[in-house]
């Protein structure tokens, strides 16, 4: 007797495929920005995106690329760079700086001098959704790391930041 596998009604979110099919389309983009509002609760009225492009390569063929799962620039400019990370993965939070941090530089235009860019950019938040594993002890879903003085706890910048969603 040979088994055929149930049909599946349902896609899991947290691989890949399914992700960018449900959030990184055009024809869903509703779905991202009910979401980025609901992970933001009312700091942010996102109220439109655009979708950027996935791959970033280095700049010269020995450097590392970066390939995103989905990113997006809001109306006011701000990036939001998404991650579906299922189960550990060996250095997930340095590849997330990473990544931000490409997003970060190449905002700079190429031979302008530091004095004339002063450091201007657009903000950057990095959304990591994050299946079968943890991050905090506490147990929360969603946890939000912004750079902080961590003696006094004041915020040092708001232009970056990370949203971890624990399923």
């Amino acid at each position: 007797m040979i088994m055929v596998p149930a049909v599946v009604r349902y896609i899991d979110p947290l691989f890949d495929f399914s992700f960018k099919k449900l959030f990184g389309s055009k024809e869903n983009k509703a779905f991202l920005i009910s979401f980025l509002n609901e992970l933001f609760e009312d700091r942010k009225d996102i109220t439109d995106i655009v979708y950027g492009k996935n791959d970033h390569p280095g700049d010269i063929r020995e450097e590392r690329g970066a390939i995103f799962d989905v990113l997006c620039t809001n109306e006011k400019g701000e990036k939001f760079l998404i991650e579906v990370q299922r189960g550990r993965q060996e250095n997930f939070g340095k590849r997330l700086l990473y990544y931000a941090s490409r997003q970060i530089s190449s905002q700079a235009e190429k031979g302008m001098i530091r004095e004339d860019w002063e450091y201007e950019f657009t903000k950057i938040y990095v959304i990591a959704i994050l299946g079968d594993f943890t991050v905090t002890d506490d147990n929360s879903c969603v946890k939000r790391i912004s750079l902080c003085d961590e003696h006094t706890g004041e915020i040092f910048s708001d232009d970056f930041g990370f949203i971890f969603v624990i399923t």
